[in-house]
């Protein structure tokens, strides 16, 4: 993220940052200075209206939340990082190639060097010339095997430092595209399958594709009753209930708050139904410890809105629709699924 503010402008951010973050109980730590200075110039709409969600929610910014949020507005790592493996890589191609070269003209000398020591042999010589030709045979012989085995080292390493830059390339796409508190897909990564899964269906619009959008009821009462720390554990409890509900099935994510989505593809609109009211009866059974309490906290349930894609769309509208569904759910009693009419 740049800073185009001057030091006077600069100076006012920090100073309305740092009571702001004092009265929400922010630890003052480098990232949350750079959060919450961002808040106060507004450079991003969208990390001001989320902000002031989680505010409203917890009346504070939890730490998890605070490193998601920076993660995404501040820096952005996956840019970083995918620039350093494109430099490093170039690096390791630089150096294999310039190794191919030396291995190739090496190759070509004594490929040359092997036809003049036949010619020489095909003539007669006295036994002294042929045993000079000889040790000079298992001379070059000795140096081409010596820079084989030289390129052969360059490969294996380059094989090992791509495996790992490989690897760390998996570790932080899974990381920016997780979730930091519930650690199943964030918004981000929903809005990209989403946009994928609307772009096959009106390529083959004959394939049905559902959205499921859901939340806990009631969960600011819980919040409210049980502290944030249960509200956080609550949220985690109910992405574990997606998650086994959805595996090999749909793809789920967390929307924001206590909103979670899941969407479906090529599912009639009765396995939709199935599959919500499957995670409904799930979330019903869950219960959760309270720390240091022999109860549970077993009267949670969840309200469930469907809706199926209609060809054009954006996913906007689609959202909306689904988000409908759960509106009437919600205002029908709470616990129950509603799924928009075919």
């Amino acid at each position: 993220m740049q800073y185009p503010e001057d030091a006077a402008k600069a100076a006012n951010y920090l100073r309305e940052a740092i009571p702001l973050m004092v009265k929400h109980g922010v630890e003052p730590n480098p990232r949350n200075f750079s959060l919450w200075y961002a808040y106060v110039a507004r450079r991003n709409e969208n990390l001001n209206n989320e902000l002031d969600t989680i505010l409203a929610e917890h009346g504070t910014c939890p730490a998890a939340q605070s490193a998601d949020l920076f993660r995404r507005y501040i820096i952005d790592d996956e840019v970083d990082f995918s620039h350093r493996v494109q430099v490093q890589l170039g690096e390791v191609v630089n150096s294999l190639s310039q190794q191919s070269t030396t291995m190739s003209e090496g190759s070509e000398n004594y490929q040359s060097f092997l036809e003049q020591g036949i010619d020489n042999l095909q003539q007669h010589h006295s036994e002294s010339d042929i045993k000079n030709m000889l040790s000079t045979l298992l001379d070059q012989t000795r140096r081409a095997t010596e820079m084989t085995q030289t390129f052969q080292c360059q490969i294996n390493e380059a094989h090992v430092e791509i495996s790992t830059l490989r690897k760390e390339l998996k570790s932080v796409k899974k990381e920016v595209t997780l979730d930091a508190l519930t650690k199943i897909n964030n918004r981000g990564a929903f809005d990209k399958q989403l946009q994928q899964e609307i772009d096959q269906h009106n390529s083959a619009p004959n394939k049905p594709l559902t959205l499921i959008v859901t939340d806990i009821d009631n969960f600011k009462r819980c919040n409210d009753q049980y502290g944030h720390v249960m509200g956080d554990k609550i949220l985690q409890s109910f992405a574990k209930v997606l998650e086994h509900c959805c595996e090999d099935v749909g793809f789920c994510a967390r929307y924001g708050g206590e909103e979670f989505v899941v969407i479906l593809s090529d599912y009639d609109p009765k396995q939709a139904h199935d599959i919500a009211e499957k995670i409904r009866t799930t979330t019903e059974r869950m219960k959760i410890k309270q720390r240091d309490q022999a109860d549970a906290i077993d009267q949670l349930t969840t309200s469930l809105g469907i809706a199926y894609y209609r060809a054009g769309e954006t996913a906007e509208s689609f959202i909306d629709r689904a988000d409908s569904c759960l509106y009437q759910a919600k205002q029908t009693g709470r616990n129950r699924t509603v799924a928009e009419s075919q």
